[in-house]
């Protein structure tokens, strides 16, 4: 099984539910934790404004560059406003948000993903630290993906089939570990917009494939999105909305779906 993400934030590719199904099941691909193809004959037309940053004007999101949503880059040159955090440096920035992210406890809300083909997934997220996320998809998709115990399960319930793989392959390991591991974590670029910070990250492991992108409000650090880039260039987005921090979720939504996974005591 190919663990390129996408094909991953993805990223940690799932097509469990396009309308084509096959007739045999092939296990699913590796993404972001998250990805699924809605049915053609549902599937939105992919709109620039999607992903589109609320508040910058003329500002849309350039793939090519995934901090871009707060200047992109044709109009950094004309742009004479401050940008996030202009008065520290590039390291600096990297260790207020790894800081930032290893102090998370809990989050959930409302996600949208669009996928590399442009297709348009909605549903609900719910993630615990370290090591729990689970992400349920809205119909038509026939999706759950839970992440437990350094595993990934994805349940297609159109298939009745559940795949898993390990969660370590995937650049989203970087959202799940309790400290991340700054010897693994490679920061690729810092994008610094006007009330965003985007940091992308790769692993030095060579079996983890694909870059991860964190999307943040600045200064006070929410988070607002994150991208996958799988090693063929696609990109996944997703974003995120009605975000509540710090509530406690049960145990319950982290089991293992029909994988034999025991269940939480804790």
């Amino acid at each position: 099984m190919s663990l390129a993400l996408l094909s991953a934030i993805s990223l940690m590719c799932v097509d469990g539910a396009m309308a084509a199904r096959p007739a045999a099941h092939e296990p699913a691909q590796p993404i972001i934790l998250a990805q699924a193809e809605t049915p053609a004959a549902t599937q939105p037309q992919p709109q620039p404004e999607e992903i589109a940053v609320e508040d910058v004007s003329a500002a849309a999101v350039n793939t090519a560059e995934p901090g871009a949503d707060a200047v992109s880059a044709d109009l950094r040159d004309d742009y004479d406003g401050p940008l996030a955090f202009e008065d520290e440096n590039d390291e600096a920035v990297v260790e207020k948000l790894i800081g930032w992210l290893e102090g998370l406890d809990t989050l959930q809300g409302d996600f949208t993903q669009i996928a590399p083909s442009g297709a348009i997934s909605e549903g609900k997220f719910y993630l615990r630290r370290p090591g729990l996320l689970r992400f349920e998809y809205d119909p038509p998709a026939p999706l759950l993906i839970v992440a437990n115990g350094g595993m990934v399960y994805v349940r297609d319930e159109e298939l009745e089939t559940t795949d898993s793989y390990p969660a370590g392959k995937t650049p989203l390991k970087f959202l799940l570990q309790k400290k991340i591991d700054r010897d693994d974590a490679r920061v690729v670029s810092v994008d610094r917009g006007v009330d965003t910070v985007a940091i992308t990250f790769a692993s030095e492991d060579e079996e983890t494939e694909g870059e991860l992108t964190i999307i943040a409000d600045a200064p006070d650090l929410k988070l607002r999105r994150w991208i996958v880039r799988d090693l063929q260039g696609g990109i996944t987005v997703v974003t995120l909305d009605k975000v509540v921090y710090g509530e406690r979720l049960a145990n319950s939504l982290f089991r293992a779906p029909d994988a034999g996974g025991r269940f939480l005591d804790r």
